[in-house]
């Protein structure tokens, strides 16, 4: 399998965007995410989000990416819901023992914390896959002024997770050849059949550190000041898009002070 989050190549405006302006639509996400408590807004941030990917050509790569990242925020719900005392009881969970309590602030501070979190986090693969690694590289290091060293671990932990999933894939592909199947549909006797393969991605994922390690020893990395040649600039609708952007945070910011 391929690794979800490879940079898609399409003809679109998003595509066209320069990275500095999808960084920003980032950020803006982040900022806007935290700047209100309705859930309605959040959502209107995640669908922007979902639209985005539709304009790009790339939601059907997003998609399960997406489904990973809700179970994620229906377990943090889970994790969350039940330590907040606050608010008036909706309901219990067992009520014959009276445990796993349930009130209406516990509810919606859970429930808000996941979009937030679905929110922000989903800019990410929309980042990975409208955008080439070497080109936000070298805006980080040529237009952020941040050292080529902290942009290549930046980018390096942004590739890990699919990283991950593709040695698992490898891994569970040359298991399934020598007969060990995980194709259940029971989730925990799946997650029991999986347990085992930990090892193997361990060690896989280790040699594949020392690969990349002893390639960066190679080719000189931080052995003295580096510059790169491509130079991407900024188009007109990148500075549209960028004031736009600015002028929704400043005006939320505003209302919010107010």
């Amino acid at each position: 399998m391929a690794a979800l989050l490879e940079y898609t190549h399409r003809d679109s405006f998003l595509h066209h965007l320069h990275p500095a302006t999808k960084l920003l639509w980032s950020i803006a996400v982040l900022v806007l995410s935290f700047l209100t408590d309705r859930p309605l807004w959040i959502l209107a941030l995640l669908l922007g989000n979902l639209l985005l990917a539709a304009a790009g050509g790339v939601l059907k790569r997003m998609l399960p990416v997406l489904r990973s990242l809700a179970i994620f925020a229906a377990i943090l719900v889970l994790m969350q819901v039940f330590l907040i005392d606050e608010g008036k009881t909706l309901f219990y969970l067992f009520p014959a023992f009276g445990a796993g309590r349930i009130t209406d602030t516990g509810l919606q501070l859970s429930t808000l914390a996941a979009l937030r979190m679905l929110a922000t986090v989903s800019t990410i693969p929309l980042l990975l896959l409208t955008t080439r690694m070497t080109d936000l590289a070298a805006v980080l290091v040529e237009k952020c002024r941040i050292p080529y060293s902290y942009a290549f671990m930046f980018l390096t932990a942004l590739r890990l997770i699919p990283t991950l999933l593709d040695r698992m894939e490898q891994v569970l592909q040359a298991q399934a050849a020598r007969g060990y199947r995980t194709d259940t549909k029971n989730l925990l006797r799946r997650i029991l059949l999986i347990l085992p393969l930990a090892i193997p991605l361990l060690v896989s994922t280790v040699q594949k550190i020392e690969q990349t390690a002893l390639s960066m020893e190679m080719r000189g990395f931080a052995s003295g000041p580096r510059r790169s040649y491509r130079e991407i600039k900024m188009q007109p609708a990148d500075f549209i898009c960028a004031g736009l952007l600015m002028l929704a945070v400043s005006i939320s910011i505003i209302v919010q002070l107010i």
